[in-house]
């Protein structure tokens, strides 16, 4: 009994681990090292990533996504504008190769490794982008009556939510949570 009770956690941690799939939560910083110094730059929420091991209150991570050549923002898609991580500096990613999209623009795949504490993680994207949900519901029906979630294309939300954000006094944090839960739902 006593055997188990050791192993048990450790295979439910190298399972874990193993799955990958986590997704952020709420936007977050990517750290360089396990301390909240040298910020290689910002994960999205809902975006996934990959958790490669745990250190104390820190996950590392890695997100793998697309950006146009010369571009700090990274998106989880070649040609879909869902962000994942805005990089500090496009010297912090790690190129994989390169894709064309359907309308002849060049794609970099690229890798970012880093820590972000673990509280940022969720294992439940739906119930992440609940949050977004809520708050569409919440704040884009004071000024008008709510437009349907598939009612704009994947691209063209990021957009409207930019101008109107504004309008309705939405954090960062707001945009990108709706702005996600809308390009999730509308794929």
């Amino acid at each position: 009994m006593r055997l188990f009770s050791i192993i048990a956690p450790l295979c439910a941690a190298t399972m874990m681990f193993a799955a990958g799939g986590s997704f952020l939560s709420k936007n977050a910083p990517l750290y360089a090292e396990v301390s909240e110094s040298s910020a290689l730059g910002e994960l999205i929420i809902a975006s996934e990533v990959k958790e490669l091991s745990q250190k104390g209150s820190f996950s590392e991570v890695e997100f793998v996504g697309f950006v146009p050549e010369g571009s700090n923002v990274v998106y989880e898609k070649a040609g879909m504008l869902i962000i994942g991580f805005e990089a500090s500096n496009p010297s912090v990613l790690n190129v994989l190769g390169k894709k064309t999209d359907e309308y002849g623009s060049v794609w970099i795949n690229v890798s970012v490794k880093g820590f972000v504490k673990t509280d940022a993680l969720s294992s439940d994207k739906s119930k992440v982008l609940g949050i977004g949900k809520a708050l569409f519901q919440a704040k884009c029906s004071t000024c008008h009556a709510l437009h349907a979630e598939d009612e704009f294309d994947v691209n063209v939300w990021p957009s409207i939510l930019e101008a109107m954000g504004q309008q309705a006094g939405l954090s960062k944090a707001e945009r990108f949570s709706i702005e996600k839960y809308l390009q999730n739902y509308t794929k």
